[in-house]
């Protein structure tokens, strides 16, 4: 048995609070109380910081479902009040249970009272919080293997279960706002920067001054006015601080903010994931113009500040915020066109991409390395388990942890379906712990799942799997099976992937494509001319084109010096790319072709006719005293360049030069079959630590000749995107712009499917691949 390819694997190692989803009863109208109740539960967990609250109503509205999947969360929980948690929210309910059983003893009626704080609390509406809990791990795929799920609830008792209590972890005394205090929307507005704490205080906070606290965010004196005697140094619940954490991000600049109208529950889940994603966001979940605007548009942030909404329409969002600006309190002495500083966007139209991370300060981008071994595939093996270890601060009895792994030259989009069959190593028990792709590497649970002995060491409590990460095509396969469908190599990509395999590496046969070789290469199609090549180097034979050194130093390139040109000649040589041989004839019959020099000894057999002959002055060509050496283009590289295989190599090449793609994974052209019927063909793949994306790279600048077939074309590479978890689709062109009629019929489709329901791809256009490329998202 073949011997697999051993190399290492460079890691960056990463410790960091697990990352959660909390969906909260409703409540109906009073669904504030509802998820103030859940956050205050949420503020005692560690991670709270990186975490968010959803009402259960907001879980399948589309742009909250968006930014939940972009979160990309550790545990999906439904959240489980206690009897005392209803009782705080509807006063009297256990006394009159009390009453209901007759129970007029104050010890038992004490005993009854502290039974329940233990109790949860089973109305319909955490009925409800638990189906859409479920929904949404199902859909996001997170810490479960089979029909196992690693945590589920979080409940209000003092059972952390698999979580950490902050109080545990963090350094310093820790304040939020009382929970007493958290009835209106305004309250929860803050409330979502800070937490909440379980204290109760006596005190009335105005709805201005609730107001302009969560406008002006972390920089409210509100906290301390509501804390007066506070220890010096203490942190808000919620604040990375507080559980020794750093938020880090791949994004090369600042965002601009986002502001969320609107006082449905949509809304404030809206503003709570995108506050994860992209930091600075704010909730107003009040109409009124007020005082509090001039922190909304203070020129203290630069940039411009994104208006959007999950419940208003983006004309409602228009009048609402254009109101505000109109009665802003702090004005600067302005002309008549006055700049507004604010766009009002979609929610879909907001990026989301290099979201933040929160990690432990003090155990993140450490380097790691793993031996492996190379499949054939390009999935890689890990050939030892991790070594299990503690981050500084933390303690192994008492804390839990998500650890990250990832590599910077084999990144991992977190996909759904890259669940723990996918990165665990074949030998490795996929019970120990539970394993998933996210933030562009792998992560896993820090402690054993399971069986773990009373007493065991360090080393047998904590987790240390053998890990695999799988390659682009092992990505596509996975993601296809999981929606019934199969993945084949087309005839395009089979081409790609000998090509790849002669030169060594995508990244050379992409510069094959860009670099001066191709238009030579070019020269051996068989509709290719002479084109000023000295008399008897360039021959077409009836098997294909051969060129003699004196043809290639002939070629038009003045840029290439004959010295890298041979250079070059003679590498291809080596790698197979190019064959060299003699043009021989036959004694026995007038066949002339090209025999490779493996082939050719003193004699040799016809290849027609299979006479022998001898390697004499009157058998090759042209007539010489000796005979002179040509080329001719393996059959696979003859084909790919014929069939103008230089654009999506030019599309990948210049993709992988942008901002987070330079790392990417890149499959050659492949075909998607459903029920064993040819679906759709992409022209190439790519994975990155982000996303997958999709590509069709063309010659021209249209994906057909009629409307008909445009729209169906379009909408096939959408659905191709759908059925492998894919978030995008790139169309690129060596043409300066796609035709009007192909960019109307992407919009027509992109508007039909979102009319549906259906997955929309973000569709990006590559246009000027060879001369000068420009990448442009498609606006809709």
């Amino acid at each position: 048995m073949r011997e697999q390819p051993f190399t290492f694997l460079p890691l960056s190692y990463a410790a960091r609070p697990p990352r959660i989803v909390v969906v909260a009863p409703d409540g109906g109208e009073r669904w504030v109380e509802w998820t103030a109740a859940a956050l205050a539960r949420l503020s005692t967990v560690w991670g709270c910081s990186g975490s968010v609250v959803v009402p259960s109503s907001a879980v399948g509205h589309p742009a909250v479902a968006r930014c939940l999947a972009r979160l990309n969360p550790d545990h999906v929980l439904a959240y489980s009040p206690s009897w005392a948690t209803f009782d705080a929210l509807n006063p009297g309910t256990v006394d009159r249970l009390l009453a209901e059983r007759k129970i007029t003893d104050a010890a038992a009626a004490e005993q009854f009272r502290q039974m329940l704080r233990k109790e949860s609390w089973n109305g319909s509406a955490v009925h409800q919080a638990e189906e859409a809990a479920d929904g949404l791990r199902l859909r996001l795929a997170t810490n479960k293997r089979e029909d196992l799920i690693q945590c589920s609830h979080l409940f209000d008792d003092d059972n952390a279960r698999e979580l950490t209590p902050l109080a545990t972890v963090a350094p310093t005394p820790l304040i939020g706002v009382p929970r007493n205090l958290v009835t209106s929307a305004e309250a929860l507005a803050y409330a979502m920067y800070v937490g909440i704490e379980e204290s109760v205080i006596d005190g009335q906070i105005t709805a201005e001054e609730w107001r302009d606290a969560a406008t002006r965010g972390t920089e409210s004196p509100l906290l301390s006015q509501l804390h007066p005697g506070a220890a010096e140094g203490c942190n808000a619940v919620r604040s990375h601080e507080a559980g020794l954490c750093v938020p880090i991000s791949r994004a090369l600049r600042s965002r601009q903010r986002v502001a969320v109208l609107g006082d449905q529950p949509a809304d404030f889940a809206l503003a709570e994931a995108l506050r994860q994603i992209r930091g600075a966001v704010t909730w107003l979940p009040w109409d009124e113009p007020g005082l509090s605007d001039m922190w909304l548009f203070s020129g203290r942030v630069s940039g411009r500040l994104l208006v959007t909404s999950a419940s208003l329409s983006t004309e409602e969002v228009q009048q609402r915020i254009d109101a505000r600006w109109e009665k802003r309190p702090v004005r600067q002495i302005e002309p008549e066109e006055e700049d507004r500083r604010f766009d009002v966007v979609a929610p879909e139209e907001i990026d989301l991409a290099h979201p933040f991370l929160v990690v432990l300060k003090d155990a993140w981008d450490q380097p790691r390395s793993l031996p492996v071994t190379v499949e054939p595939d390009g999935s890689l093996q890990s050939s030892l388990s991790l070594a299990a270890e503690v981050p500084r601060g933390l303690d192994p009895d008492r804390h839990r942890w998500q650890v990250t792994l990832t590599a910077a030259n084999h990144p991992l989009p977190p996909l759904a379906a890259l669940g723990s069959s996918a990165v665990i190593a074949a030998d490795q028990n996929p019970w120990e712990t539970f394993v998933r792709a996210a933030d562009g590497g792998i992560t896993y649970w820090s402690h054993r799942f399971d069986f773990v002995p009373s007493g065991a060491s360090l080393a047998g409590s904590l987790a240390s799997p053998k890990l695999a990460w799988p390659g682009i095509k092992r990505i596509l396969q996975v993601a296809a099976s999981a929606e019934g469908v199969e993945v084949l190599p087309s005839p395009a990509g089979k081409r790609s992937a000998i090509t790849e395999g002669l030169l060594g590496s995508r990244a050379a046969l992409e510069a094959l494509a860009v670099g001066p070789g191709w238009p030579l290469l070019r020269r051996f199609l068989p509709d290719a001319a002479p084109n000023g090549c000295p008399e008897g180097s360039w021959w077409k034979l009836k098997s294909a084109v051969v060129l003699s050194w004196e043809a290639v130093a002939a070629h038009d390139d003045s840029d290439w010096e004959p010295a890298a040109r041979r250079e070059q000649m003679d590498q291809w040589t080596s790698q197979g790319v190019l064959r060299r041989g003699l043009i021989l004839g036959c004694g026995h019959c007038p066949i002339l072709e090209f025999y490779p020099l493996a082939e050719i000894s003193q004699s040799y057999r016809c290849r027609r006719c299979g006479g022998d002959n001898q390697l004499t002055k009157d058998r090759w060509k042209p007539v010489a005293h000796e005979p002179r050496w040509f080329y001719d283009l393996h059959p696979a590289v003859l084909e790919l360049v014929m069939n103008h295989g230089d654009v999506p190599l030019l599309a990948t090449q210049y993709l992988r030069s942008q901002y987070g793609m330079r790392q990417a994974l890149v499959c050659e052209e492949f075909e998607l079959l459903k029920d064993g019927n040819r679906f759709v063909e992409m022209d190439f793949a790519l994975a990155t630590t982000e996303d997958l994306w999709l590509g069709e790279a063309k010659s021209n600048d249209s994906l057909g000749d009629s409307p008909k077939v445009r729209r169906r074309e379009a909408g096939k590479l959408m659905e191709g995107c759908a059925l492998v978890g894919a978030a995008g689709l790139i169309l690129a062109t060596t043409k300066a712009e796609w035709s009007p009629t192909t960019v109307e019929a992407l919009k027509c489709e992109i508007a039909e499917r979102r009319k549906a329901e259906k997955t929309v791809p973000k569709v990006s256009l590559l246009t000027g691949l060879g001369t000068s490329p420009q990448l442009a998202q498609l606006t809709s």
